[in-house]
């Protein structure tokens, strides 16, 4: 599997596990580093295992001192580990490194567990490759074999050294699995039809836990890369006020600000006992205080997504486990969704052309599919549809028509009669739009809505002669929009039919094969004048997408 080093998104969890098990390690350590310089008359090691002996004392009695203090958690790690990487010095300068290597490797991964991050990892492994020295036997220290010998110990060294690491790493992991876990589910993003829908699950997944966190609310901020601030996508709960009216938070700025540069957790929950550690740009917000960063789990620098700010009168740092792991699933469940995000817009591009291909074939209907998307948006929005269908209905409408595609030209704009066989190709059509559109992720809804968007109510359409009891209002909307438009096009064997005639079509089919109640929406939009802007203007954004929330 390799070695895994925990990026800045999820170390923090480590960070206070490292030092609990660091500190009685190094004190161990101290002692072999006593041992060490009284074997090999060293003043320098033994001078440095007191140094080593009292840093740890004192990290001791402050760790004791701080508990139940605010502030910035987790720093007394990179303390330690900075004291065991000067360890590693030390015994650069062994008079016998043939008998105190196997200390220096030993002091090296205890500074990189220490330190809990990717770099003091590399610098712990770095300090124990210079702690252990060059073997005596090597040209450079003068030995007299040519350096064979010499270099085949270095070698057992090194790779001594590489098990160790390699074992720790492990241990790491799994010592960290169920502390990172925390018993927090991910969150759920089963049937999510696109990004922007993304704040309503989060807002569902953060009410589930803010009891469990004794949080009384809750503001997740991401980090937008082009303004370099925070902005605030989420708040739910009691807030104070300064709290609630913030929208926009700039980087190192406040609690918050401080929180995503850093890549640290950050507590202020007394304003009458504040930390002694406490950045002097952050202040009192109104309420105790628990900020927790967000990071990218896919990138290995641990690129910062936003912060998880919760607010109540019962937080405590005993929160802070399940407000890191409530983080962390957060942050996956954004990487999920930009990746899903980009995915999609790659196979909307690809689908696209595909419809771009469709219109040079058939220039009359040129622009067809974005029209009815955008009939079927006003039509769904007047008829209460909600949300999550009015997406589905739109991308259906966008690629309904998709499977022609695969008609021969020549059938699809074909001047005279078809004949029974040619009717029969075209009405296949839709399938080949669900076979094309099936590999691409669309859902089962979406993929319904463009098979049958040729269906009547009387059961007289294609390709399955649904009735009208399998019929949702959705895909009667799909099939109205369809058919207004479609007389909106010049055909070889007709002109283009005026708004006028064409509702006066649809009122002779409505009740019979077309929904009435759609029609006579439509028909109501028409006289609103609503229709105007879908036939007058050029849609710049024929996808229909916004901006989404997630983009960094």
């Amino acid at each position: 599997m390799g070695w895994r080093w925990r990026s800045r998104n999820d170390s923090e969890p480590a960070v206070e596990a490292s030092l609990v098990l660091a500190q009685p390690v190094s004190g161990l350590l101290a002692l072999l580093l006593l041992w060490a310089g009284v074997a090999t008359r060293s003043p320098l090691l033994m001078g440095y295992a007191v140094v080593l002996l009292a840093g740890g004392l004192v990290g001791l009695v402050r760790r004791v001192g701080q508990v139940g203090q605010v502030g910035q958690v987790g720093q007394g790690g990179q303390a330690q580990a900075l004291l065991l990487l000067g360890a590693c010095g030390a015994l650069a300068f062994s008079p016998e490194p043939s008998r105190t290597w196997w200390l220096a490797g030993m002091v090296g991964l205890t500074a990189g567990w220490a330190g809990a991050t990717p770099l003091w990892r590399w610098l712990g492994i770095a300090g124990a490759l210079a702690g252990m020295g060059l073997p005596t036997d090597s040209p450079l220290m003068g030995g007299t074999h040519g350096g064979v010998l010499g270099w085949a110990e270095y070698a057992l060294r090194f790779g001594v050294l590489t098990a160790g690491a390699y074992l720790l790493t492990r241990l790491r992991n799994m010592s960290e699995t169920p502390t990172q876990a925390s018993g927090v589910e991910p969150v759920p993003l089963e049937n999510l039809p696109h990004p922007r829908f993304l704040p309503q699950r989060l807002s569902l997944y953060l009410q589930q836990h803010l009891a469990r966190l004794q949080a009384e609310g809750a503001v997740l901020y991401l980090y937008d890369l082009r303004a370099g601030a925070l902005d605030a996508v989420l708040r739910l709960g009691a807030l104070p006020d300064l709290i609630k009216q913030r929208a926009r938070v700039p980087m190192g700025d406040g609690m918050v600000g401080v929180c995503a540069a850093t890549g640290r957790p950050l507590a202020f929950l007394s304003l009458l006992k504040p930390p002694a550690d406490l950045p002097r740009n952050v202040a009192w917000e109104g309420a105790p205080s628990l900020c927790v960063p967000l990071f990218d789990p896919v990138s290995p620098s641990g690129r910062p997504l936003g912060v998880l700010q919760l607010v109540g009168g019962q937080l405590s740092l005993e929160a802070l486990p399940i407000a890191q792991a409530v983080a962390t699933r957060i942050a996956e469940a954004l990487a999920t969704v930009r990746q899903r995000e980009a995915e999609q817009l790659a196979n909307f591009q690809k689908l696209s052309a595909i419809v771009a291909q469709v219109e040079e074939q058939s220039p009359h209907t040129r622009g067809h599919s974005h029209r009815v998307a955008a009939l079927c948006d006003l039509l769904a929005e007047e008829l209460g549809l909600e949300q999550e269908v009015r997406e589905k209905l739109r991308v259906a409408a966008l690629f309904h028509d998709i499977g022609k595609t695969r008609v021969p030209p020549e059938i699809l704009n074909k001047e005279g009669t078809l004949s029974d066989e040619e009717k029969l190709h075209i009405r296949r059509y839709p399938i080949y739009s669900v076979e094309i559109c099936s590999g691409m992720g669309f859902d089962e809804d979406v993929l319904f809505l463009i098979r049958h968007h040729g269906e009547r109510l009387d059961g007289s359409g294609y390709p399955d002669g649904l009735d009208a009891t399998r019929q949702p209002l959705a895909l009667r909307i799909l099939q109205v929009a369809d058919v207004f438009d479609t007389m909106a096009c010049t055909r070889a064997y007709r002109d283009a039919l005026s708004t006028e005639e064409r509702l006066r079509e649809l009122s002779r089919l409505a009740g019979a094969k077309l929904d009435i109640l759609v029609v006579e929406t439509l028909r109501r939009a028409h006289l609103q004048g609503r229709l105007e802007p879908i036939y007058n203007e050029l849609l710049r954004n024929p996808l229909g997408q916004e901006p989404s929330l997630l983009a960094a």
